[in-house]
């Protein structure tokens, strides 16, 4: 299916490459950089390049919005099958959240609540197996 999206919407190299073959390229490098004519084809490509950047960018989101939740439901799998309670699995759940996602501004933050957070279950699964 991505593959599909890709042919249909041509990459850079495919469009310049399209534009060279029409003879479109060498007519552009002629006319005056600041001419009307080129100045509207520059503004056009820049904002169809921006386009699809953004189509580009919501689609790799979502297909990593995808992954992740398909990771932290076989993670919810595995830990129902350890034993763990609801309100563990609801720690674990967040702590599992810190780690696969990372933000560089909050990373050290993030790393010492998730060891809290494994701790607090850790205890947790102690004391209610005592």
């Amino acid at each position: 299916m991505e593959q599909q999206q890709n042919q249909a919407t041509p990459n850079r190299r495919q469009r310049r490459a399209y534009l060279k073959q029409q003879g479109i390229i060498k007519a552009l490098a002629k006319m005056p950089y600041f001419g009307e004519v080129r100045s509207k084809v520059r503004s056009e490509n820049i904002a169809y390049g921006k386009k699809l950047h953004a189509e580009n960018t919501r689609r790799i989101e979502e297909l990593n919005a995808t992954r992740l939740e398909a990771a932290l439901d076989l993670a919810k799998n595995s830990w129902k099958k350890q034993g763990y309670n609801a309100t563990e699995m609801e720690l674990l759940e967040e702590a599992w959240a810190l780690h696969a996602i990372k933000d560089k501004e909050t990373y050290r933050e993030d790393k010492k609540k998730r060891k809290q957070l494994l701790a607090q279950v850790k205890e947790s699964v102690t004391n209610r197996t005592k």
